[in-house]
């Protein structure tokens, strides 16, 4: 009879922290790589059961009736899980009543496609001999260990396939990978029992270990996909000793730069940002971290008030914009727990801010003069500009030993005013002007949203307007003066389609004389 009665492996702590966030989830790994799932049939049922775990509180408990036949957990590595890896396959038993036999199966993936088929050539599935609990020489009601590497396998359907151990199956099959397996109890064969049942905890496969704690099977690192700018961002740490001692477990949070650290429950270890020391975690433990940090957000203020005058040649330009360009932030995790040590991180974009930009400038030789205040924060411009520009050749000395450069060029300024919250552009542009007198005012909210122009300008000019239901485009040539208003106010979001024109009052008013 095989002896599969053992405790000859030593098992170091080992811990792994998950990080659980609301929304999306990214593809991360848990405090174990394999998903798992109990069967549940009509006389028989597999459940978690707090009644006495091996390792935690929890464990899976396997029942069958007399009507029924057998009981199983169903276990699937995520990634699957290279045969030839498979160093360590072994589970701890506690035969409660009846004497169940039990059985291990592996699907294998021969083809790639990552999962098992019983009609494809190319994978295969590796069956354990059935035995008893009383011939695996394990007590009732006591914690056995049971080692997959003491069983002996058979491949199915195969009569070229000898019975052997694991470790012969891995050297005929170890180029195929492991994608399922099947732990299962079958009832006791004897008439007069009612029911066969047993505990099964701390299943070890390779490195993974699953104990069936509630939260063992929660990402390590997680994160939403997106958040908005300035919002709230909830973290859940869940850490878990899985060694077979208790330990020290030290979690270390690493916030990104762009997000500010707003609370955390418990609070980090004292005169730290970040790090908790948990001292002599039990096997099998859990506790989490809840960390709410909140992202950066533009606030802004300002206001620009300036005159210029001079003659000579010019250039201007200016930008003013309430958008703001979506980014990436990354925190990261980082667990110590004995000389096993785990790292994770989430990574969230942050949404763009819809707003408004201004931008203008003028350019030309000549006499020139501006007087000009913009007013800029986070939720809206204004600006009001005054420009007077006349025509003439000037030079410029670069050095006193050097030939002036002499220089002349049409006066030309540009406008654009958009508003993408509102899907409002004003854009004006003159060119190949001699004299130019140009004001205007504007403002660009997110309710009101206006532009006011006089102009006198011997040249040439482009004017479009863009507002939703409608456009204007103007070209002008000539010596002319003209005036314009428009004015968009937002009066109800949920403005009736028959109502819209009441929330822009005459899109584009212009006053022209040209001559």
């Amino acid at each position: 009879m095989d002896k599969l009665l053992h405790f000859n492996r030593s098992l170091s702590g080992m811990l792994i922290v998950l990080i659980c966030l609301q929304a999306i989830i990214l593809s991360s790994n848990g405090l174990t790589n394999m998903d798992y799932h109990l069967s549940r049939l009509k006389n028989a049922d597999a459940s978690v059961s707090a009644y006495h775990g091996f390792h935690g509180d929890n464990s899976a408990e396997l029942t069958i009736n007399r009507e029924g036949n057998y009981a199983r957990i169903y276990i699937y590595p995520d990634p699957p899980l290279q045969f030839e890896d498979l160093d360590q396959l072994s589970m701890w038993v506690n035969p409660l009543s009846g004497d169940g036999s039990i059985q291990v199966e592996l699907y294998l993936d021969g083809d790639g496609d990552d999962s098992y088929s019983s009609k494809n050539a190319g994978d295969a599935r590796i069956i354990s001999e059935k035995k008893t609990c009383s011939e695996a020489g394990m007590s009732s009601n006591t914690w056995n260990e049971l080692d997959g590497f003491d069983l002996q396998y058979n491949k199915y359907k195969d009569n070229d396939f000898p019975m052997g151990s694991l470790d012969d199956c891995k050297s005929r099959l170890g180029n195929e990978r492991i994608v399922k397996i099947y732990i299962t109890v079958y009832k006791d064969k004897e008439i007069n029992v009612s029911q066969t049942s047993a505990l099964i905890d701390y299943i070890r496969i390779g490195d993974e270990i699953i104990s069936f704690e509630p939260l063992e099977k929660e990402d390590i690192k997680d994160g939403p996909s997106s958040a908005t700018p300035g919002g709230l961002i909830t973290y859940t740490i869940t850490y878990g000793n899985n060694g077979m001692e208790s330990v020290d477990v030290i979690v270390k949070e690493i916030f990104d730069p762009k997000t500010v650290f707003i609370a955390a429950y418990p609070s980090p270890d004292p005169g730290t940002f970040g790090t908790w020391t948990f001292h002599n975690l039990p096997p099998g433990a859990h506790g989490q971290i809840v960390i709410k940090m909140r992202t950066l957000k533009p606030a802004a203020k300002g206001i620009i008030d300036g005159q210029v005058s001079g003659n000579g040649f010019m250039s201007r330009k200016g930008v003013l914009s309430t958008e703001f360009d979506s980014y990436i932030i990354t925190n990261r995790v980082f667990i110590e727990a004995g000389e096993f040590n785990y790292s994770a991180s989430a990574t969230t974009r942050i949404r763009p801010i819809i707003g408004s930009t201004l931008a203008f400038g003028e350019h030309g030789s000549g006499v020139y003069r501006s007087n000009e205040k913009l007013t800029y924060n986070s939720a809206s411009i204004s600006a009001e500009r005054q420009i007077l520009a006349e025509f003439s050749p000037c030079t410029i000395n670069q050095s006193p030993n050097s030939t002036p450069l002499f220089l002349q060029g049409d006066w030309s300024a540009n406008l654009r005013a958009e508003n993408d919250y509102r899907d409002i552009s004003w854009s004006d542009r003159y060119y190949e002007g001699q004299d130019l007198n140009l004001s205007y005012q504007t403002q660009l909210g997110k309710t009101l949203s206006y532009l006011e122009t006089s102009a006198a300008f011997q040249g040439q000019a482009d004017r479009t307007a863009y507002w939703p239901g409608g456009f204007a485009d103007t070209h002008l040539t000539g010596n002319f003066s003209l005036t314009g208003g428009a004015r968009w106010r937002w009066a109800n979001k949920t403005i009736s389609p028959e109502k819209e024109w009441l929330a822009c009052s005459c899109p584009i008013e212009d006053s022209l004389i040209a001559s």
